[in-house]
């Protein structure tokens, strides 16, 4: 474990404290060297320019540990996996390194991805799932060093192998302690068998700064546990109960409306779907469902059953 001596800190030009004044953030406009067992760390305190965020130089936990480190300089960090450069390092409160970020640029009207972009590097990563070279936004871990998530740059894709098959994954994927997937995020549909019938996994809404969130989850024992679909789900229980989920339209950013994918959770006999305003669970074995994929045309309501081919 490692701390700091935050009145040893020099160049402190702004900070934040916690309600028991402890240091919360600051930043500094001084050289002062971090020493800890993954390399000495220099936090920022030069002029950012252009590309640089004007970040807060370090963050502290209530014990006065070392939470955040934005680097002067990009720095070579020693994981598990190998050695990394990092512009933005995190630490667990134990000291253990969190996550680290090869490039932490302000993208802005001064400042595009693209030219973020050409700055990423490509590295090269083995694990039992695959091998492959790509550029990665970060890398997340757990406690003990393991590799816990991988980050990938937007415009990288990568095939590995899943539970589910072989995929092609954009945005990243979540791993076990243990090493096995938890989570990917599809590149495009990708047609999974579930217990309720096969269905496209894919959300096109998906964001691509976070791994640890995917659309395509399982448990250590490689079962589906979850799954993002814009496919449309028919329903008739035991008892007769009939039901439509589609996916719902929202404000989009870039465009006028955009689609809200259905959210499936799978127990041992059972399915949670969550169309995102509404959560209904269904007994698989007393339920008869179908799945209808590729477009549709958005409806509202159900009324008018003569124009509808989707139900039973």
């Amino acid at each position: 474990m490692f701390t700091v001596e935050t009145s040893g800190l020099k160049g402190i030009t702004s900070f934040t404290t916690y309600d028991n004044g402890e240091l919360h953030e600051c930043k500094l406009n001084e050289y002062n060297l971090i020493r800890t067992k993954y390399g000495d760390l220099v936090p920022q305190y030069g002029d950012p320019g252009i590309r640089r965020k004007q970040l807060k130089a370090m963050s502290f936990y209530k014990s006065g540990k070392i939470k955040n480190v934005s680097l002067e300089q990009q720095t070579e960090i020693n994981t598990s996996i190998g050695t990394f450069p990092a512009e933005l390092v995190t630490f667990f409160e134990s000291g253990s390194l969190n996550s680290l970020f090869p490039l932490n640029g302000q993208i802005s009207g001064f400042w595009s991805e693209e030219e973020e972009g050409v700055l990423a590097q490509k590295y090269d990563f083995t694990f039992p799932f695959g091998s492959f070279s790509t550029k990665i936004i970060g890398l997340r871990f757990y406690p003990d060093g393991k590799v816990r998530s991988l980050i990938l740059w937007p415009t990288e894709r990568i095939t590995i192998d899943t539970p589910a098959g072989k995929i092609p994954i954009r945005t990243g994927f979540k791993m076990y302690e243990d090493g096995r997937i938890e989570s990917v995020e599809p590149a495009k549909p990708i047609p999974v068998e579930t217990p309720i019938g096969l269905i496209n996994a894919y959300d096109a809404t998906a964001l691509g700064i976070d791994a640890d969130t995917n659309s395509l989850g399982f448990d250590r024992n490689g079962r589906l546990t979850a799954l993002s679909t814009f496919d449309i789900i028919s329903v008739k229980t035991g008892s007769g109960e009939k039901r439509v989920t589609f996916p719902k339209l929202k404000p989009g950013l870039t465009d006028d409306y955009e689609k809200v994918p259905i959210k499936l959770r799978f127990g041992e006999d059972s399915v949670t779907i969550d169309d995102g305003k509404q959560t209904n669970e269904y007994r698989i074995s007393d339920t008869t469902f179908k799945i209808t994929g590729g477009d549709y045309t958005e409806t509202t309501s159900c009324d008018d059953c003569s124009q509808c081919k989707i139900c039973f």
